[in-house]
């Protein structure tokens, strides 16, 4: 680890990006590790209200609209980065390509099958109450739809 990075967990931040002051990548990377403001002050020894004004800064700074948008730029950008060592990643890629799927439909031209879902019983019907009845006199026959 040089001066310009500094890890946390698997994560690692570089301090010195064209993004960012240092000490608001430094307050990002706690978030990245899931503490909250409270406990990155702590670590710090700040106020909590001191963190979450330099993260506002940085949400302005990257134009993003919440915490899980502000985590996803941080890591397009590479201000940080995963810290793991090159046989973990070599293990994680060919854990990934062994676990995609292959692909089924791989003929562009012919449509996805739809799967039709046809009503078991009819439409309800008016029917009398009994056989002597008036057309005015009806009632609804109820019929269970399973779908």
């Amino acid at each position: 680890m040089d001066g310009n990075t500094i890890t946390d967990g698997t994560w690692k931040a570089h301090l010195e990006n064209p993004y960012l002051a240092p000490r608001e990548t430094l307050y990002c990377l706690g978030l990245l590790s899931g503490k909250t403001d409270k406990s990155i002050a702590r670590d710090h020894d700040i106020e909590p209200q001191s963190v979450s004004s330099r993260i506002k800064n940085v949400h302005y700074k990257l134009k993003t609209a919440n915490r899980a948008h502000l985590v996803a730029e941080l890591i397009r950008l590479k201000i940080v980065t995963l810290n793991v060592s090159p046989v973990v990643m070599i293990l994680m890629a060919v854990f990934i390509v062994n676990s995609v799927p292959l692909v089924v439909n791989d003929n562009p031209d012919k449509p996805r099958q739809v799967r039709i879902v046809q009503r078991t019983g009819r439409r309800p019907e008016y029917l009398p109450l009994d056989n002597n009845a008036k057309g005015d006199e009806l009632c609804m026959k109820t019929q269970l739809y399973i779908s």
